[in-house]
C-alpha cells in the first residue's frame, strides 16, 4: 500500500509541472492506479446491497469529481460501474415497494450522480436498466423520495444525498419511459374500460408529471432532469392528450410566476422544459401545440421577468427557434454552398427572379448572385422550383426578428444560442429569405452598434458560414467587416471592451476555412492573413492571441495561399502565445522579417497599441515597435520617427506616453543598427524634454507615468549622444532628473537612475569641478540634511549611478553618509526601509565603481588616509553585517527584510572583491605601511558565513531563497577563492552545487542546514534564524523546522539525509547530545535580541516547545546560570508589556523554569503569582492554569501536603478573569503559602495622566482587553 501511495504521490506531482498532453498521460496513469480503489468500493457495495460507510463514498466521490476535464478516461470503466449499481437499486425498488429503504439507495445514487456530473447524463443513461416493470417501482420510488424531502428540512439535502437520488430516479424514468408500448398497458391502475377511452391520461403518468411540475420550480438540478424527463414522456405518440394538458398548466404556471417572486425559478424551468420538448418531439407531434408555445414564449419575452433572467432568455431563444422549425418543414436546399461540388448554376439559373418575395431591391442582388453561380460551387437539384414553394406563416417573420435581436443580447449564452437558431432558420428558407436575413446580420456590424450586437453578428456569420448558407458572393462585403471585428477594442472608462468581439471573428475565419473552396477565398486571405497575425501577436488577451493563431493555422491547413504560411504556424503557436512578453518581442519579430506582413503589424502597434490604455501594454509595444526597426530602418528613421515626436506634446495622456517611450525606443535601435539622424531631427530630439516641461506635462493626472517614460527618453538620448548645443538644455534634462529622484514613486526613481547614469556618462565626462559640484555634493547634502525620505531614497540611489571620476574627490565622506543611512534610527518617525535598502545598494555600487577605477585607486591611501579597500573590509562590511540583522516592523509588516536582501547580495558582491583584489594588492599594501590590514580572516568569514544560515533558517521564503543562492555561490566560487571559511568541506556536503534545490521550501532547506548545528562556531547564527521559525505564525513552517531540530538533538542524523565526515578538525564540542550547549545559545539570543520582538516572542516559543517536546528531560538539564538569566530576560521584557502574544509565551516559559530547584524556580513562582494580578483577564486565567498544572505535578517538591492542598484549592476554585480587586486576597494567600513576600507580587499600577478620571481603569478594564483582542484579530 505504501508503494503505491508513493507512486500516487509522484504522480500529483508530475501532473502538477506537466504540459497539457502530459498531463492526459499522466492521468491515464493516475485513474489506472485509482481504479482498483473504486473497483473495490463498487464491489463492496454490490456485496453489502449499497450498504457502506459513508466516509467511503465522499473518497470514491473525490477521486472521480478530479477527472472533471478529463471526463473521457472514466467512459471505459463506466458500464462496470453504473450496470452494478443501478441492478441494486432496481432490485431494491422492486423489492420495497410501498415501503422503500432510502438510506443505501442515497448512498447508490450520489456515486452514481457523481460519474453523471463527470461525464454527462446522456453518456451514464446509456447503462441505465430498462425494464418495462421497473417502470411503476421507480415512480413509486421517487414518490417516497419527494415525499421525504417534503417532510425532511431543506437544509439537510446536500448532506443526505436526497436531490443526487430524486436526479438519478429523473434520469432512470428518462429511460423507461421509451418502452415501445403504450404506457397505458403497463399501468397496473388502469382499467380495461380505460384502455379504451384514448384521450384518458393514464394514473401512472399523471404521477410523474404531478413530480416533474414540482421539480421544474427547484432551483437545483432536479430542474433539467425534469426537463429531459418530460420531453420524452410528452412527445410520445400515446401521448397527445397530456402532452396538450400540459402546455396548459403552462401557461397558467407562466401567468402566476410573473405575479409572485417564486417566478424567478418556475418560469425558466417551464420555458426549458418545453424547449426540451420541441427539440425531442416530431414535427406531427409538436404542431398542435405550437400557437400556445409561441404565444407563452412572445409573451413572456416582453416581461420583465426575461429581463432580469439570463437563464430564461437562453431557454426563450431555444424555444423560439425550434418553433420557427417547426413552422418551417425541412426541405432540400438548391443553393446551399458545398465547397466539394463544383457544379453550381445550371439548376438556379432557371430560377424565375421575379418571383422572389422580397421585391425589386432583392431581385437586383440576387442577380449578381446568379450570374457568379458557377463560382460559389453550389448544389445541383433538379427541384429548384421548391424555392418558390415555401408556404410560410406569419409567425415566422416573427420568431426570425425575435432571433435577430436576441443577437445583441447583453449574455453571450443568450447570443450564442441565437445564431445558432438563425443558422437553423435561414437553412430551411429560400434564397432571397436567406439573402435577406445575411442583410440583417451584417448590419450589425456597423459602428453605430455595440459590442453586444458585434459578437452576435460575428457568431451568426460564422455559423451561416459553416452550415454553407452564406454565399460566396457576399464575402466581397463580409471579409472587410470581419478584419474591423479582429481590431474591435472600444475604450470605456478606465478599461476597453470587445476581447469577445475580436474572439469571435477569429472563429468567423476558422468558419471560413472550412467552409470554403481555395478558389473562392484565394482573393480574400490577402485581407484576412495579415490581420489574423497582427491579432496573434498584439492582442491582448491570450485567449484571442490563440483564437487567431489557431484560424490561421485552419487556413492554411485547408486554404493554402499563404506566403510563408508553415514557418509562420511553426512560429505562432499555442504555446509560443501564451506569454504576452514572448508574443509581442519573439513571435511578432520573426513574423516580421517576412515583407507581406511587416508594414500590417508596424500600422497596429503605432495605430492602436502605443495609445492603449494599459500602460503596461503600452509600454510593452514601445519596445516591440523598436524590435521592427532592424527590418527597414529608413521607414523607421523617417515616417515613423516623425509622426511618433508629433504625439509627444498630444493631449492624450495614453499617446503621448506611448509616443514617448517608443521614440526613445526607437531612436536607440536607428542609433545600434548604425543609422545617422539627419541635424534637423537631432535638434528635434534635444528640444523634447525642454518641451515636455515647457507645456507641464508632469502636472496633475498622468505626471507620474509621464515622468517614468521621459526619464527613458533621456536616458536613450544619452546613450546615443543627441547633440545638446545649449547649457540651457542640460540644465533642463538634469533639473529633470533630479526632480523624478526625489518622487516618492520608486519605479520613477529607478528610471530617473538610469538616465542619470547614461547622461554623465555622455555629457558630463571628463567630470569637472563645476559637475561635481551639481551631482556629487548636492545629493550628499540630500542624504544627510534633507527631512524628505523620498528625496533620501532617491539620492542614495543616485550614488549608483555614479562613475569614480566624481566619486574619488568625497569617497570617504559618501561611504561614512551612505554607512549611517544604513543605521536603523531610535526615533520611529525617522526609520524609512527604502532610503536603507537604496544605501545598501548604493554602498556596493560605490564600492564596485572605485575598484574598477585601477589597482592605483583601490589599493591607495587617498588624501593620506586609509585606502579604499581597507575601508571595504572594516567600514563598508561592517556596515553590510549591521543591514543583516534588520529587523524593522510597519504597519507593512517585516520592511527589514527588505534591507537584508540587499544586503545579502550586497555582501556576497563585496567578498568577491575583498578576495579579488586582496591578493595582488596584500604585498603592495604592506609596503605602503597598512600592516593593519590582514588576510580574509576567520572572523570576517564566521560572521559571513554564519549570516547566511541564520537567514536561510527564517521563515520568509523570499529571504531564504535569496540567502541559499548566496551560500552556494560563496562555498563553490570558480572564480575567486574564498578562504578561512570554517568547516567548509563540511558545508560543501550540506549545500551542494545543485540548482534544482529550491530554497523557498522549508522541506528543502531545513534538513540540509539544521545540522550545522553541529559545528560550534555557527550555532548562535544558526539557532537565531532557527527560532524565528519554530515560533513564528506559519504552522506548517514551525512543524517542519521543529522536527529537523528535534531529529538533529536526537542524534538522527541518518534521516536528514547527511554522511558527513568533517576534514577541517576544527569541530571541538563533539558531544552533541549534552544540550548545555543548547541552554547557552538561547539564553544568548535572549539577550543579542533584547526588546526586539520579532525575535524574542518566537525564542520564547520555541524554548517552551522545546521542554514541552522533553529536549530537557529533567529539570536540571539546563545550566543554572543560563537559567537565571532567561528568567531575568522575561522579567525584563514583560514587565510594562501590553503585548498578550508575549506574554502568553513568556507565561509558557516561567512555568518550565518553575520546575527547578532553588532560586530560579521560586522567582519563576513569584513571577508568575505576580502575574496573577495582571491587567487582562485571559492573562491571569492563563497564568492560573500553568500553576495549578505546577502544582500537579511539581507541587510536593515545594509545598507540604496540606499547603499544596490549599494552593490547589485556591488555584482551581477562584475565578481569575474576575475583577483583580476581587482576587486580591487569593493572589496573598498563595504568596504566603509559597513563602514569598507581598511585594514581591505587588503589581506597580500605571500612572494615570493627568486629566483623566480616576476610576476610568477599573472601568475600562475587559472594555480595554476586548478593543485589544479585536486589533490582533
Amino acid at each position: 500500500m505504501d508503494a503505491e501511495a508513493a507512486e500516487a504521490e509522484e504522480l500529483r506531482r508530475q501532473l502538477a509541472n506537466a504540459e497539457p498532453d502530459e498531463c492526459s498521460v499522466a492521468l491515464k496513469r493516475s485513474f489506472v492506479l485509482e481504479w482498483k480503489v473504486l473497483e473495490a468500493l463498487i464491489s463492496a457495495m454490490v456485496s453489502g446491497d449499497g450498504d457502506v460507510p459513508m466516509p467511503e463514498i465522499k473518497k470514491a466521490q473525490l477521486i472521480m469529481e478530479k477527472y472533471q476535464e478529463q471526463g473521457q478516461l472514466l467512459e471505459p470503466y463506466l458500464e462496470s460501474m453504473v450496470c452494478p449499481l443501478m441492478e441494486i437499486l432496481r432490485k431494491q425498488a422492486s423489492a420495497n415497494t410501498g415501503n422503500p429503504s432510502l438510506g443505501t439507495m442515497k448512498k447508490i445514487c450520489s456515486v452514481i450522480y457523481t460519474l453523471v456530473t463527470v461525464c454527462g447524463y446522456k453518456t451514464v443513461i446509456k447503462f441505465f436498466p430498462h425494464h418495462v416493470s421497473d417502470l411503476e417501482p421507480a415512480v413509486e420510488l421517487l414518490q417516497s423520495c419527494h415525499s421525504e424531502i417534503e417532510e425532511t428540512s431543506i437544509l439537510r439535502e446536500e448532506s443526505t444525498g436526497q436531490w443526487e437520488t430524486k436526479c438519478c430516479l429523473l434520469l432512470w424514468l428518462s429511460i423507461l419511459v421509451l418502452v415501445p408500448f403504450d404506457i397505458a398497458s403497463v399501468d397496473s391502475s388502469f382499467t380495461e374500460i380505460d384502455l379504451t377511452v384514448s384521450r384518458v391520461v393514464p394514473p401512472l403518468v399523471g404521477k410523474i408529471l404531478t413530480l416533474c411540475k414540482d421539480y421544474l420550480a427547484s432551483p437545483g438540478p432536479m430542474r433539467e432532469m425534469a426537463g429531459v424527463l418530460l420531453s420524452r414522456l410528452l412527445t410520445r405518440p400515446d401521448m397527445p392528450t397530456a402532452l396538450r394538458d400540459f402546455m396548459t398548466w403552462t401557461q397558467q404556471a407562466l401567468a402566476a410566476a410573473l405575479e409572485n417572486s417564486a417566478g424567478v425559478f418556475l418560469a425558466p424551468g417551464v420555458m426549458g422544459a418545453v424547449a426540451a420538448i420541441f427539440k425531442a418531439g416530431d414535427r406531427d407531434i409538436l404542431y398542435p401545440v405550437t400557437p400556445t408555445a409561441w404565444e407563452e414564449a412572445s409573451q413572456l419575452s416582453k416581461s420583465s421577468l426575461a429581463t432580469q433572467s439570463l437563464l430564461l432568455r437562453k431557454f426563450l431563444v431555444k424555444l423560439v427557434q425550434r418553433i420557427g422549425l417547426v413552422y418551417l418543414p425541412p426541405r432540400t436546399i438548391s443553393w446551399q454552398y458545398k465547397a466539394a461540388d463544383s457544379v453550381i448554376m445550371q439548376n438556379l439559373s432557371s430560377t424565375s427572379h421575379q418571383d422572389l418575395p422580397f421585391g425589386s431591391s432583392s431581385t437586383t442582388g440576387l442577380s449578381h448572385i446568379a450570374g457568379n453561380a458557377n463560382e460559389r460551387g453550389v448544389n445541383s437539384n433538379s427541384q429548384a422550383v421548391e424555392d418558390d414553394d415555401v408556404d410560410m406563416v406569419n409567425e415566422v417573420e416573427d420568431i426570425i426578428g425575435h432571433l435577430l435581436t436576441s443577437l445583441k443580447d447583453k449574455d453571450t449564452v443568450v447570443r450564442w444560442s441565437a445564431a445558432k437558431g438563425v443558422g437553423r432558420i435561414t437553412g430551411r428558407l429560400t434564397l432571397g429569405l436567406a439573402d435577406e436575413i445575411v442583410a440583417s446580420v451584417l448590419e450589425l456590424l456597423s459602428p453605430t452598434q455595440g459590442d453586444g450586437a458585434w459578437h452576435g453578428g460575428c457568431l451568426a456569420l460564422a455559423e451561416l458560414a459553416r452550415r454553407g448558407l452564406l454565399i460566396p458572393s457576399r464575402l466581397a462585403e463580409v471579409v472587410p467587416l470581419i478584419v474591423n471585428a479582429l481590431h474591435y477594442d472600444v475604450r470605456r472608462g478606465s478599461h476597453s471592451i470587445g476581447a469577445h468581439v475580436r474572439d469571435a471573428a477569429a472563429y468567423v475565419c476558422w468558419a471560413f476555412a472550412r467552409a470554403y473552396s481555395p478558389s473562392i477565398m484565394k482573393g480574400h486571405l490577402i485581407k484576412l492573413a495579415p490581420a489574423l497575425l497582427t491579432v496573434a501577436c498584439y492582442d491582448r488577451e491570450v485567449n484571442c492571441r490563440r483564437a487567431a493563431s489557431a484560424a490561421f493555422q485552419e487556413n492554411i491547413g485547408r486554404q493554402g495561399g499563404y506566403p510563408h504560411g508553415i514557418d509562420l504556424v511553426n512560429a505562432a503557436d499555442y504555446f509560443s502565445l501564451a506569454s504576452r512578453p514572448n508574443a509581442y518581442c519573439t513571435v511578432a519579430v520573426y513574423v516580421a522579417q517576412f515583407q507581406e506582413y511587416r508594414l500590417p503589424m508596424i500600422t497596429e502597434l503605432l495605430d492602436t497599441k502605443i495609445c492603449h490604455w494599459e500602460r503596461g501594454l503600452r509600454e510593452l509595444s514601445a519596445k516591440a515597435l523598436s524590435l521592427l526597426v532592424r527590418y527597414d530602418m529608413d521607414f523607421f528613421g523617417s515616417e515613423v520617427l516623425d509622426k511618433l515626436l508629433s504625439w509627444i506634446l498630444s493631449a492624450d495622456l495614453n499617446l503621448r506616453h506611448g509616443a514617448t517611450l517608443a521614440s526613445a525606443e526607437v531612436i536607440l535601435s536607428l542609433k545600434n543598427i548604425g543609422f545617422i539622424c539627419s541635424q534637423e531631427k537631432e535638434r528635434a530630439l534635444a528640444d523634447i524634454v525642454p518641451a515636455i516641461e515647457k507645456a507641464r506635462l508632469y502636472r496633475g493626472k498622468g505626471g507620474e507615468i509621464m515622468r517614468a517614460a521621459v526619464s527613458r527618453f533621456i536616458e536613450c538620448e544619452a546613450l546615443i549622444q543627441i547633440p545638446l548645443t545649449t547649457n540651457a538644455q542640460k540644465k533642463t534634462i538634469l533639473d529633470t532628473i533630479s526632480e523624478n529622484l526625489r518622487h516618492p514613486n520608486g519605479q520613477i526613481q529607478d528610471c530617473a537612475v538610469a538616465a542619470l547614469k547614461a547622461f554623465i556618462r555622455g555629457y558630463m565626462v571628463p567630470a569637472k569641478s563645476v559637475n561635481i559640484e551639481r551631482v556629487t555634493l548636492k545629493h550628499l547634502q540630500i542624504l544627510q540634511k534633507d527631512e524628505n525620505p523620498a528625496a533620501r531614497r532617491g539620492s542614495a540611489l543616485a550614488f549608483t549611478a555614479l562613475p569614480h571620476s566624481f566619486l574619488l574627490p568625497h569617497w570617504k565622506e559618501i561611504v561614512a553618509t551612505l554607512g549611517k543611512a544604513i543605521h536603523l534610527q531610535e526615533n520611529l518617525d525617522e526609520r524609512d526601509a527604502e532610503t536603507r535598502v537604496n544605501a545598501v545598494r548604493a554602498l556596493v555600487a560605490v564600492c564596485k565603481s572605485l575598484y574598477d577605477a585601477g589597482s592605483e585607486v583601490w589599493i591607495s591611501s587617498l588624501d593620506s588616509g586609509k585606502s579604499p579597500l581597507s575601508v571595504l573590509k572594516g567600514q563598508v562590511m561592517e556596515s553590510l553585517f549591521e543591514a543583516l540583522d534588520d529587523y524593522a516592523v510597519d504597519n507593512r509588516g517585516d520592511v527589514g527584510s527588505w534591507v537584508r536582501e540587499a544586503a545579502i547580495e550586497g555582501l556576497k558582491q563585496c567578498t568577491e572583491l575583498l578576495c579579488s583584489a586582496m591578493g595582488p594588492s596584500k604585498e603592495s599594501m604592506r609596503q605602503k605601511g597598512e600592516d593593519d590590514l590582514t588576510w580574509f580572516d576567520h572572523a570576517l568569514t564566521v560572521r559571513l558565513v554564519g549570516g547566511l544560515i541564520k537567514q536561510a533558517l527564517e521563515k520568509i521564503n523570499r529571504v531564504r531563497d535569496v540567502a541559499g543562492r548566496t551560500l552556494q555561490n560563496i562555498l563553490h566560487n570558480k572564480l575567486v577563492d574564498i578562504p578561512c571559511i570554517p568547516h567548509k568541506e563540511a558545508l560543501k556536503i550540506l549545500i551542494p552545487e545543485d540548482n534544482t534545490i529550491n530554497w523557498g521550501a522549508p522541506d528543502d532547506v531545513f534538513p540540509r542546514l539544521v545540522p550545522v548545528l553541529q559545528f560550534p562556531v555557527y550555532r548562535m547564527h544558526a539557532m537565531s534564524g532557527l527560532v524565528i521559525s519554530i515560533g513564528g505564525l506559519g504552522d506548517s513552517l514551525g512543524k517542519v523546522s521543529l522536527s529537523c531540530l528535534l531529529d538533529f538533538l536526537q542524534g538522527e542524523h541518518a534521516s536528514l539525509g547527511l554522511c558527513i565526515k568533517d576534514t577541517d578538525n576544527l569541530l571541538q564540542d563533539n558531544s552533541i547530545n549534552d544540550l548545555t550547549w543548547l541552554g547557552k545559545v538561547l539564553t544568548s539570543i535572549t539577550e543579542t535580541y533584547a526588546s526586539n520582538d520579532r525575535v524574542i516572542v518566537p525564542t520564547y516559543k520555541s524554548i517552551d516547545l522545546l521542554y514541552s517536546k522533553r529536549v530537557f528531560p529533567d529539570t536540571q538539564a539546563m545550566d543554572h546560570d543560563c537559567a537565571l538569566r532567561i528568567l531575568a530576560s522575561v522579567k525584563e521584557e514583560l514587565h510594562g508589556s501590553k503585548d498578550i502574544v508575549k506574554i502568553m509565551a513568556g507565561i509558557n516559559v516561567l512555568s518550565h523554569l518553575a520546575s527547578m530547584m532553588g532560586s530560579v524556580g521560586m522567582e519563576s513562582i513569584s513571577q508568575m503569582l505576580k502575574l496573577l494580578g495582571h491587567r487582562y483577564p485571559k492573562v491571569r486565567k492563563t497564568c492560573a492554569e500553568q500553576l495549578y498544572i505546577l502544582l500537579l505535578q511539581k507541587g510536593e517538591e515545594f509545598l507540604k501536603p496540606d499547603e499544596l492542598e490549599r494552593a490547589e484549592d485556591l488555584v482551581s476554585e477562584t475565578v481569575w478573569d474576575a475583577p483583580v480587586d476581587r482576587i486580591k486576597d487569593e493572589r496573598e494567600q498563595l504568596a504566603l503559602l509559597f513563602k514569598i513576600q507581598k511585594e514581591d507580587i505587588a503589581v506597580r499600577a500605571s500612572k494615570i495622566p493627568q486629566g483623566w478620571p480616576l476610576n476610568s481603569a477599573a472601568h475600562d478594564e475587559n472594555a480595554s482587553y476586548a478593543a485589544l483582542l479585536n486589533e490582533l484579530r
